[in-house]
């Protein structure tokens, strides 16, 4: 099984692919606001040693984020899996920070609250909040992923004992790539069949939750 990641949430271009196996490659491209003008090209280098039919799978970073570049890698990722005729998999960049996190934290217990943040527009926040099953290595949501105004998210910190706060820069984006793939991996083995129409970006709407 080959499975293919993509994350172009932030400035920066992450694509990771393996096969849980003997391959295993992620790399990361600063490309600013030109994430749209090279994602084909480097997506076309980076799997030059692969045929697109290896693919099983396709996970995208589907936000909250940059509104062109969450957009472009969504848009890209549906092509492809429509085409391929392959599942795809849709996985908030947040829930993938509190995961990359969490599994590489033994000190985590199960009782501890982990936070997430990025910053939105107009002083608002994106954030959720976790905590993490060491037994089966799942996150589980105690706060689904929105947008909310800075005073809203504050008064939600101060109502839980947050152990872990995790901010922008905390993790490597090689790693958070890591973490949609394992994620989806998750997912993929409970069954779930996700197909490509059904993943939508997500832009941060106070109205909108995106799936965990």
């Amino acid at each position: 099984m080959t499975v293919l990641g993509l994350d172009t949430t932030s400035s920066a271009l992450t694509l990771g692919i393996t096969n849980f196996g003997t391959l295993e490659r992620y790399q990361t491209w600063d490309l600013g606001r030109d994430i749209s003008l090279y994602l084909h090209q480097h997506l076309s280098i980076f799997l030059e040693d692969q045929s697109w039919s290896d693919l099983e799978w396709i996970v995208v970073a589907q936000g909250p984020g940059s509104f062109t570049g969450t957009r472009i890698g969504v848009v890209t990722s549906r092509i492809l899996a429509q085409q391929l005729q392959i599942p795809l998999y849709g996985i908030s960049n947040l829930t993938a920070q509190a995961y990359a996190y969490a599994s590489a934290s033994p000190s985590t217990k199960p009782e501890d609250r982990i936070a997430v943040e990025i910053p939105g527009q107009r002083g608002a926040v994106y954030g959720s909040l976790y905590a993490w099953d060491h037994q089966t290595q799942h996150l589980i949501t105690h706060q689904p992923i929105q947008c909310f105004a800075i005073d809203e998210w504050h008064r939600i910190l101060s109502t839980q004992t947050i152990q872990h706060h995790i901010k922008p820069g905390d993790i490597q984006q090689e790693h958070i790539c890591q973490a949609l793939i394992t994620v989806a991996r998750q997912q993929w083995q409970a069954g779930e069949q996700s197909v490509w129409d059904q993943v939508l970006p997500y832009y941060g709407s106070l109205a909108a939750t995106p799936k965990p």
